[in-house]
């Protein structure tokens, strides 16, 4: 997962470790990765970066590797470039250098064949962005899974020989959250990263295929400060679903109102924050049924459920069944693992 990357600051080459724990010389700034999460040959980067004075840093190819990337422009609006040398192999009308504009809330994907790019950064601003980057033959594979080779031409010729953009969709802002906090789910979590992480090229690719960034109305993204606190109350919500989370007391812990709480926690995940802290005890009950063979009732308590008729209910509209039977179906998957296992 160690990656170095050296890039150029003023004519000047700084070499940067891409594994979370690496920072940026001070002269110029700070370049900081909160996680790095990989799995089958998909790698996601969640990023903080802040120069001391408005900069362009360039970096002038991509350690020889052909990739799909996939960039989520989180809180600034900013400007960069990809300097393509076969583009015009591709397509003779296209220009070499292709600038990009790129606003907050936005999601850009372009294929990464060792070209050489660049951004402008304003001085003593954070931005935060969040990436991943796939192998261009295991983007390949992906899409050979569901489409024909004729298909995939067309497609990559959709997505990946210009850079393409879209907007973050609340369903897109929701994944992302998802695989911040994915390690809740220890031994499990490589299967679940490896469906996040395909869940969210497809939606990128969805929104890209079926929307024009100037015809999609932004999505009223909160500030910096607003977004850390309801990421944090998210994380919380994730980790421990049974806690209380009533809109006024929540509301008053993060200093906002409950309109402003609720409008927020919508924009960034597509949901309610009720709704949320829903759903999260119903999976925190089914896991503790299926993987600790905890009774229905004590799952339900664990979960911060007091009601079990409504408990019941559901469980049954996120799950197709009621909880006895998914403690019945459970019974009977462990028994056959134990019949094969011996």
């Amino acid at each position: 997962m160690n990656v170095n990357k050296k890039i150029y600051l003023e004519g000047k080459a700084v070499t940067v470790q891409l594994d979370g724990k690496h920072t940026f010389p001070h002269d110029y700034g700070k370049i900081g990765i909160d996680s790095v999460k990989k799995h089958n040959n998909i790698v996601y980067r969640s990023w903080n970066i802040q120069f001391n004075k408005d900069i362009a840093a360039e970096e002038q190819d991509n350690a020889g590797l052909d990739e799909v990337q996939i960039m989520f422009n989180i809180n600034h609006d900013i400007s960069w470039f990809v300097k393509n040398k076969q583009i015009s192999t591709i397509d003779s009308h296209s220009k070499v250098k292709e600038k990009v504009e790129m606003g907050k809330g936005e999601v850009c994907i372009f294929r990464n064949n060792d070209y050489s790019t660049g951004m402008t950064y304003a001085a003593d601003i954070t931005f935060k962005f969040k990436s991943m980057q796939m192998p261009t033959s295991f983007f390949r594979t992906l899409l050979s899974k569901f489409f024909s080779t004729k298909d995939i031409r067309a497609l990559e010729t959709q997505f990946l020989i210009h850079v393409t953009k879209t907007s973050i969709t609340p369903e897109m802002f929701k994944v992302l959250s998802e695989i911040d906090t994915s390690d809740r789910f220890k031994e499990y979590e490589g299967i679940y990263l490896e469906s996040k992480m395909i869940e969210l090229t497809a939606l990128v690719l969805y929104g890209i295929a079926y929307h024009k960034t100037e015809e999609i109305q932004r999505l009223a993204v909160p500030n910096k400060k607003d977004t850390e606190r309801i990421e944090l109350l998210r994380e919380q919500i994730q980790r421990q679903p049974a806690d209380e989370y009533d809109a006024p007391s929540v509301a008053s812990s993060l200093g906002m109102s409950v309109s402003k709480l609720n409008r927020s926690f919508r924009t960034l995940y597509g949901t309610s924050l009720h709704a949320y802290v829903q759903d999260k005890r119903l999976e925190y009950a089914a896991h503790l049924i299926q993987e600790h063979n905890f009774a229905i009732s004590e799952a339900a308590q664990k979960a911060g459920y007091t009601n079990m008729s409504h408990f019941s209910k559901s469980f049954s509209k996120k799950y197709g069944m009621l909880p006895k039977h998914f403690l019945e179906k459970n019974k009977q998957r462990h028994l056959e693992l134990f019949i094969s296992s011996h």
